[in-house]
């Protein structure tokens, strides 16, 4: 265990202590939660929402009803952080579902992306779907941010970056989540998060995740941490609204560059002497972000608290004596008149909002995003000596590249969507604002300053089940000017379980890649002027069915999509390492439909895709990328116990993929290598006892089978042999 990874373990050892400490603040400021009783001592219902808040307006509605704390559902609220958005959106419980296909590695699961590592947990990986699935999460990034600024293009980490997206809280009762996980081949995985509110209406929390790899093969390992902690505050009546947040990244991936040799590399046993294309190079990524929104609402809509009085009544009952017929000697007490007294008014809760009718032009919310980033790549080599060089030029035994990219933007926007979403839904809702932006790009010797200037409007109308919603933003300014964004989506709602989305984009973009990547041994000359647009235009459908629990039957999901899109001046890194842009249009077709069917405890998931491109000089892709996953669910020992197990299976037909320059730190096009056509099977247990999640994986389970091994996730990158993964998952709510 290397001196990062005990840290880490120091630090996970430290946040034990988190519950504790925060279950005594509690008790110690006094917000623990009461139910509220009537006076017989018999819990109330649920207030409504529209009318009622728990004895002061929160500017939160909890639409949950008060339940007993289970494992399952918790007062614990959360919910992805979106800039240009002014209400909270997305709530939901935590997940605790100790489904397998969501632990050891997420970029696995089943409702996610297909994605190709280079062998090792933890590194980049590359997606098979290019420009992504139609799934929820692609329309939310076509419709929320259309043109979200410069990224480099040769992101890290596009999977765990993603899957660590920032999450604001709101909680009735602290919660703590730890996670440690290890391995066989000496991977640590740890987690810990933590949140309570130390307000009614104001919360803080963070986010720690580590990954740690010493790697089968030669110089292969890495450590990855990521560090955020947010805050989110919402005054009494609602009207003002804080999110801020920070994030700090340092990510170290030791690059060997694949193996020398695709063929004799499986001669031998032992992995770590096979030989390799870099022996000591490594890069190394360090990220800051700060982003805060603000936004002040100009429609009020809580009064003072007003008090709502009940009149509780009592029922009495009037006796009288009178001669026993049985026993003369005694008298027995007869009821004679029953009356309802009226008791004392009781204080049942507060009506806190304005009785006038909303309208849909008023004078709305005003905001304000603010975002700075800082991120930096630092590549090293003390033994510059393999092919990725051309060692002839090289007058040093280093190699040193970095390059830096500083970003500050402001979105400032005003909405008409003011009121809260449970007491009124505006039938219209516009959205008008402007984003200046400030970048500096720093390569090699050489520095670049980028201003732009970004004016965006979004509309969205609501007919009974029908909404459509327009994105438009355009760029001015800079290199950058002229590139645009038009998405539209069409959501009809079939019925409470089903609902139908025809989406539209259009889109114009000047190529990022010629920011970056020109450093060091691979720089190259460019003119402003010299490269054209690359353009997008897209149609695609989307339906979606889910059962609820308390539904019966087989089918419980299904999601069904397909995209038509096409692309034209694409821009790549040719196997040279210079840029290549076609001029020639691509038709790219994809569908997808996922599955989830279920008879009684025996479960099977599904996700199917098919893509088709009609010029493999524009983007290239596998016919088929299919993820299934196979497995039981049972409750045991009267539901003290939930043991889920199975088989996960992953196959994709064989293509061209993009090959990995561990000195520019991104994909490159190669016509030399194949890679696919190979099912890789998964097995794992998990284990849920109370609020503890047990879970042992075997990964490539079939991995000893192969007789003449050939399974290669990228280029000169084998696949990891077999591998059994464990760990812990442990969730405190107090």
């Amino acid at each position: 265990m290397n001196r990062t990874t005990r840290w880490s373990v120091v630090l996970l050892v430290a946040a034990l202590l988190l519950p504790c400490w925060a279950g005594a603040q509690v008790r110690l400021s006094g917000t623990s939660i009461t139910k509220k009783t009537s006076s017989a001592g018999v819990p109330l219902a649920d207030e409504e929402a529209d009318t009622v808040q728990n004895t002061q307006p929160e500017g939160i509605i909890y639409d949950s009803g008060d339940e007993a704390d289970s494992v399952l559902r918790v007062r614990v609220y959360g919910f992805e952080g979106t800039l240009r958005d002014v209400k909270l959106r997305h709530i939901a419980h935590p997940l605790l579902d100790p489904t397998g296909v969501a632990l050891h590695n997420a970029a696995h699961r089943m409702d996610g992306d297909y994605y190709m590592d280079r062998g090792a947990l933890g590194q980049n990986q590359l997606s098979l779907m290019p420009y992504g699935t139609l799934t929820r999460r692609l329309q939310q990034a076509i419709l929320a941010s259309a043109l979200p600024g410069l990224r480099l293009q040769a992101d890290p980490y596009p999977v765990y970056h993603d899957l660590h997206r920032l999450r604001f809280f709101q909680t009735q009762t602290p919660y703590t989540m730890l996670h440690y996980g290890s391995s066989a081949n000496k991977d640590y995985q740890i987690g810990i998060v933590h949140t309570q509110n130390i307000k009614p209406r104001w919360n803080w929390a963070f986010r720690y995740d580590m990954t740690s790899r010493e790697g089968v093969y030669t110089n292969a390992g890495g450590t990855n941490h990521m560090l955020d902690a947010t805050t989110n505050y919402y005054s009494a009546d609602a009207r003002y609204q804080l999110q801020a947040a920070i994030t700090f990244n340092r990510m170290r991936q030791e690059e060997n560059g694949g193996v020398q040799n695709d063929t004799s590399c499986w001669n031998t046993s032992r992995r770590a002497g096979v030989p390799v294309n870099m022996y000591a190079a490594q890069n190394q990524w360090r990220d800051l972000t700060v982003a805060i929104h603000q936004s002040f609402n100009t429609v009020r809509q809580f009064n003072k608290a007003v008090p709502i009085v009940e009149t509780r009544t009592d029922t009495v009952v009037e006796v009288r004596q009178v001669a026993d017929t049985i026993r003369p000697d005694s008298v027995v007490m007869r009821p004679d008149t029953v009356r309802s007294v009226a008791l004392r008014d009781t204080i049942v809760g507060y009506d806190t909002l304005y009785a006038h009718t909303p309208r849909t032009f008023n004078t709305g919310v005003f905001a304000l995003d603010l975002r700075y980033g800082k991120q930096r790549r630092i590549f090293a080599d003390s033994k510059p000596d393999s092919w990725f060089y051309d060692n002839y030029v090289l007058d040093t035994t280093f190699y040193l590249d970095s390059t830096t990219q500083r970003q500050l933007s402001a979105d400032i926007y005003w909405t008409n969507d003011a009121y809260m979403a449970h007491r009124w839904r505006n039938p219209f809702v516009l959205q008008v604002g402007i984003r200046p932006e400030y970048n500096v790009l720093q390569f090699a010797a050489s520095q670049r300053t980028l201003v732009t200037v970004s004016p965006f409007a979004q509309a969205l109308l609501t007919i009974g089940p029908l909404r459509l919603r327009i994105n438009a933003e355009e760029v001015t300014g800079g290199l950058r000017g002229g590139d645009y964004n038009v998405a539209s989506q069409l959501h009809l709602d079939l019925s409470e379980r089903s609902d139908l989305n025809l989406l539209l984009l259009s889109e114009a973009r000047q190529p990022d890649l010629i920011y970056y990547h020109n450093e060091g041994r691979y720089a190259w000359d460019y003119a402003d002027d010299q490269w054209n647009k690359t353009h997008r235009q897209q149609l695609a459908l989307d339906y979606r069915y889910t059962a609820p629990d308390s539904v019966g039957g087989l089918l419980r999901q299904l999601t069904a999509n397909g995209s038509g899109m096409l692309l034209g001046n694409t821009i790549w890194l040719d196997s040279a390492m210079r840029p290549t842009q076609g001029d020639a249009t691509g038709l790219l077709l994809q569908a997808t439909v996922s599955a989830h069917l279920r008879l009684r405890w025996l479960n099977l998931r599904l996700q199917e895709s098919v893509q088709h491109s009609s010029n493999d000089a524009v983007v290239r892709v596998p016919l088929l990328a299919s993820k299934n996953s196979l497995y039981a669910d049972l409750r045991l020992f009267h539901d003290a116990l939930r043991l889920q197990t199975g088989f996960d299976l992953r196959f994709h037909t064989r293509f061209m993929a993009d090959g990995w320059n561990p000195l520019l730190a991104t994909y490159y096009r190669q016509d030399a290598v194949s890679v696919g056509g190979y099912l890789v099977a998964d097995f794992w247990l998990a284990m849920q006892v109370k609020r503890a999640s047990i879970y042992l994986r075997v990964n490539h389970l079939n991995a000893p089978l192969e007789q003449s091994p050939r399974y290669f996730s990228l280029p000169h990158y084998p696949m990891e042999d077999l591998g059994v993964y464990w760990g812990i998952i442990w969730k405190f709510f107090n």
